[in-house]
């Protein structure tokens, strides 16, 4: 069973070879994030490289996000068993570099230490150690400690609610990004924004490399860019709710809240969301999680986030690969217990300006009253399966592309599962593709109704106006199931009395005696009634069952539809009626279609 929800793991010393990623993937990994706030560029060089060969073999999609180190503050250098420093301690800040001990130590970037203000927190480790500004000198400021900890170097500082001077992107970023865009990742992870800005000067950067159709996923970890966050995720494709910062940065028991606020306006505005940070944690040492581990995953998963993020737990844990395993366990029971079609009436009363929206709305109401399996979507950039997406629909989003970035980028959306393929250049073409991928990837079967959003200039980006419901395969009639067996003969209208229908598929608009007698020798029979026509049911149910006849009801239009002659299979489980014999999947997959 596929889930919906996507995994990104992060990738580190724990899961760094060839075959623990293969493992990775096998386990559920949807997205791998290399986080560039540790490791040199060698170290991520290598792992770029067995990730593209990791997602050849498998003959997945897998995006690569690169997570930027960001403008933050960091402790400078200190002994190495660190400093431990208790309750009542006065520690200076200097701004200047040094060797760290218990009377001072130096900060990156150095500069911050002339912001600080006396009564401001200071706050380092996560939030692990608590201290306030007490007084300004000269050469620093100085902070009383709050309780027991151990500093030491590189441990992160957050100063809440202070709107310190740091640039957006610093020159470590820069070259990291200049970095990333040499490899073509797929998604840059934007650490520690703001406000909008930050996010249009990091896509001006991917501009001039020459990689603007890189996503850019804004991570929230500020009380700052809570506070901008609207504007934010007017810019940016998507949102990480970075819950490690944010829960320093702003109240602990504000992030909950905050949480359902951002993943609730990301699916509206049809952005991704990731849920971040300590997910699973215990399991960095732990064969298996907390109880509360397990419900915080499932909390997510009901508020219909795009993501979840494990850190740690797959860089360095003891079990990356089966923390991953049991998440995707998490995700499936949460999933299967989710009200999907409750979801979208909910959001039914939203007014949608652009067409692409009105579709996919129109697109997910059908699929529900017409009991489609799955929704087709051609896209070249990815915008429609992500507008389609934000609906949360119970069927599969099949999102065929010709483009491979965009194929590795629809990893990390929810419920869609991308297809590539060579271009096409027609819709009919296009549907044949995602048919054959469906029935491949066991989405769906000959014989299923799908509902497909297109463009009528297909192929030009962000011109989806177009909405058509098709059968895969040759389905000449649907009706309501009856029972039986499938049977495939020639077809005979009982128009005339007196007409054999031995051995034949018998076609009817009638239930009467002579009719019935007329149907003694039939292959099978297909009855044209109204839903209102309940008494005609109950009769050539009694009739058929009592002679092992196989047969469907409600078949709307057969009379017409079908000629004395037609060759066609009978499929009395799913009420269809097929031109010809039915291929097998392999047949399918064979004859029909496209070899690339």
């Amino acid at each position: 069973m596929r889930v919906r929800t996507k995994i990104i793991c992060t990738i580190g010393p724990a899961v760094a070879s060839l075959e623990k990623m293969l493992e990775l993937i096998d386990a559920g990994m949807n997205v791998a994030r290399l986080n560039f706030s540790h490791g040199s560029h060698e170290d991520h060089q290598k792992s770029i490289d067995n990730l593209k060969k990791a997602r050849e073999i498998k003959g997945v999609p897998l995006a690569i996000m690169l997570d930027n180190k960001g403008p933050e503050v960091r402790v400078g250098q200190m002994p190495p068993e660190g400093i431990l420093v208790k309750p009542g301690d006065r520690i200076l800040i200097s701004k200047k570099p040094c060797m760290g001990d218990n009377n001072q130590f130096s900060v990156t970037p150095p500069h911050i230490v002339h912001e600080l203000l006396v009564g401001q927190e200071v706050l380092i480790d996560d939030g692990y150690i608590e201290s306030k500004v007490v007084e300004k000198l000269a050469d620093g400021a100085v902070i009383e400690i709050a309780n027991e900890g151990r500093i030491s170097t590189q441990k992160g500082i957050n100063i809440p609610h202070a709107n310190l001077s740091l640039p957006s992107l610093t020159e470590q970023d820069i070259d990291d990004i200049r970095f990333g865009c040499k490899n073509d990742i797929d998604i840059l992870a934007a650490s520690f924004v703001r406000t909008a800005d930050d996010i249009l000067v990091i896509k001006r950067l991917l501009l001039e490399l020459g990689s603007a159709d890189t996503l850019v996923i804004a991570k929230i970890e500020s009380a700052l860019g809570v506070k901008n966050f609207d504007s934010i995720l007017q810019v940016a494709d998507g949102i990480m709710v970075a819950r490690g910062d944010l829960g320093v940065e702003v109240p602990l028991n504000t992030v909950p809240k905050l949480q359902k606020m951002m993943i609730k306006k990301c699916y509206s505005s049809a952005k991704i969301c990731v849920t971040a940070t300590q997910m699973l944690e215990s399991m960095i040492h732990n064969p298996r999680p907390t109880r509360a581990e397990v419900s915080d995953v499932a909390n997510a998963i009901y508020d219909s986030t795009s993501a979840v993020m494990l850190s740690g737990e797959t860089a360095v844990g003891k079990y990356p690969i089966e923390c991953c395993r049991l998440m995707r366990g998490v995700i499936k029971e949460a999933e299967a217990d989710f009200d999907y079609q409750a979801f979208f009436y909910r959001d039914l009363g939203h007014q949608f300006n652009d067409i692409s929206s009105s579709v996919a709305l129109a697109g997910v109401k059908t699929s529900y009253s017409a009991q489609a399996v799955a929704l087709f979507t051609f896209t070249s950039t990815g915008y429609t399966a992500r507008v389609m997406a934000r609906f949360r629909p119970q069927m599969p989003i099949i999102a065929l592309t010709s483009n491979a970035k965009s194929y590795q980028q629809l990893s990390i959306s929810w419920g869609v599962v991308p297809a590539l393929t060579k271009e096409t250049k027609n819709v009919s073409d296009a549907f044949i593709h995602a048919s054959c991928f469906a029935i491949s990837h066991k989405v769906a079967r000959y014989g299923d109704l799908v509902v497909v959003t297109a463009g009528s200039s297909f192929g030009i980006s962000g011109t989806t106006n177009t909405m058509i419901v098709r059968h895969i395969g040759d389905v000449l009639v649907r009706g309501k199931p009856g029972l039986g067996h499938q049977v495939f003969a020639k077809i005979v209208t009982l128009l005339a009395d007196g007409q054999s229908t031995n051995g034949y598929i018998a076609v009817t608009s009638r239930c009467d005696e002579d009719t019935l007698k007329l149907l003694e020798g039939a292959a099978g029979i297909i009855l044209q009634n109204g839903s209102d026509d309940i008494h005609a049911e109950q009769q050539m149910r009694a009739f058929a069952k009592k002679r092992a006849i196989p047969f469907i009801t409600r078949a709307d239009g057969a009379m017409s539809l079908l000629n004395d002659g037609d060759a066609v299979t009978l499929d009395p489980v799913r009420g269809l009626v097929f031109k010809g014999p039915i291929p097998s999947d392999d047949e399918i997959l064979r004859l029909v279609c496209p070899t690339s």
